[in-house]
């Protein structure tokens, strides 16, 4: 492994507020699931001031519970990034100082992920900590040489962006349609003593609308997942969906899906079993919006957060003892904006299901900030809905659904590029991946 090129293949799912991915190693089939909050912080410093030692890189990258996404120390050299300052990424981002903290923009007038450098910084970080762990998990130590690594991958983007601008961002990773000459990122990990360097060059990015790659997964995961959600709904309601199978549910194929993100809720409508992006929109707020409004309350009554990112991940993890009343305080100060997100979530989703007709034979909501809000957000759209189902999956597995519908789309061009005798392999393991 140490001479040859590492061909991955991920699904990387860059949301407002977490990353969430899954790569997998086209020579040894390791797949690793990723899962850090959407955030870095720059410094000027060009290493860390303790790096670690060399003959920890075993360790480092084989204990799981060290996760080196969430450590990843690294520098950049490419055309999609300015500079080649020195970023940390993830849950150490949000618990060092250095010269400039970035999160996503989530209020009223934000700029396009596009166009924001973070989206790209993320993507190329997470690439680039796989194929050196991967080397180190094959061969014991770090690389004496330059990685180089060939990607095919899976992004997603708002409806909104996606209908402008999908074409452009899977360029971008990519180089000049026609050229000779592919776009190479080169990205510096420095989290050890003797610093290493990935090259890296994008062979196909499939570029897909956030919201319709979780239908995607929802649909390869089929009956079991479909038995989950009848269960759940007649735990509440045991009248409702009387007679329906899980195999009716799967056959379903005119929905609206609710993707509820920190920054954007994307309303995906699948007419036919087909993405119908006429009829799909974005709404540009999410429950990032609601945490950005809380700061300054909560900064008044001592509760100190330095970002949103930092509120939300606290949020997000179960309080200690110690914790617990901090925990409580902050979700109480955070609640009185969550009415106004369901407002508006509402007010979007009868649009939209006015647009779709009396075809709409169900509804699904999912997505990292559907959990916090549930309890407003669900009878708001029941009665939205009229006799519509709605089906609210559970945020602990939700949120990474347009995580696998990615991976699932990157994983089926590999799959028409390779060998027959290949591709059962292949499926197989791409199922087992999705579970």
């Amino acid at each position: 492994m140490s001479a040859d090129t590492i061909h991955l293949t991920g699904g990387i799912d860059v949301g407002n507020g977490y990353v969430k991915g899954a790569i997998s190693n086209a020579e040894t089939g390791s797949l690793d699931t990723i899962d850090l909050p959407s955030a870095i912080q720059a410094s000027t410093r060009q290493s860390p001031k303790v790096p670690l030692d060399d003959d920890t890189a075993l360790e480092v990258m084989t204990d799981e519970s060290l996760d080196v996404y969430n450590r990843l120390d690294a520098s950049f050299t490419s055309p999609l990034i300015g500079d080649s300052d020195r970023r940390v990424f993830g849950r150490s981002a949000l618990t060092m100082s250095g010269s400039k903290f970035t999160e996503f923009e989530v209020r009223d007038g934000h700029s396009s992920k596009v166009d924001q450098n973070l989206s790209k910084i993320l993507v190329l970080g997470v690439f680039a900590a796989k194929a050196l762990r991967d080397h180190v998990r094959e061969t014991g130590s770090l690389p004496d040489h330059e990685l180089r690594v060939k990607i095919r991958a899976g992004l997603a983007l708002p409806i909104s962006e996606f209908v402008a601008r999908r074409h452009a961002y899977a360029a971008e990773f990519m180089g000049v349609p026609g050229s000779n000459d592919p776009a190479v990122h080169l990205v510096t990990i420095k989290n050890f003593s003797t610093p290493v360097t990935v090259r890296m060059e994008f062979v196909d990015v499939q570029v897909i609308a956030e919201g319709a790659s979780a239908q995607f997964a929802i649909t390869d995961k089929g009956e079991p997942l479909a038995e989950a959600l009848l269960a759940d709904l007649r735990s509440r309601e045991p009248e409702v969906l009387a007679g329906v199978t899980a195999a009716d549910l799967v056959a379903v194929a005119n929905t609206i899906g609710i993707d509820v993100g920190e920054g954007t809720v994307n309303f995906p409508t699948f007419s036919g079993g087909r993405f119908n992006p006429e009829a799909s929109t974005t709404l540009d707020m999410g429950y990032g919006t609601v945490l950005a409004n809380a700061l300054e309350r909560l900064d008044e009554v001592d509760l100190r957060f330095t970002s949103r990112k930092q509120l939300a991940d606290f949020l997000q993890t179960a309080p200690s003892k110690f914790t617990r009343g901090r925990h409580q305080r902050a979700q109480v100060l955070v609640e009185p904006d969550v009415k106004y997100l369901v407002e508006a979530i509402t007010a979007m989703f009868g649009e939209v299901l006015t647009q779709s007709g009396e075809s709409t034979e169900a509804v699904y909501v999912y997505g990292g900030g559907s959990g916090p809000i549930k309890e407003e957000l669900y009878p708001a759209l029941l009665a939205a809905a009229g006799d519509v189902p709605v089906l609210y999956l559970d945020a602990r597995y939700s949120r990474h659904l347009n995580r696998e519908g990615l991976y699932i789309a990157a994983r089926h061009v590999e799959e028409r590029m390779q060998p027959d005798s290949r591709k059962a392999s292949r499926r197989s393991e791409q199922k087992a991946s999705a579970q």
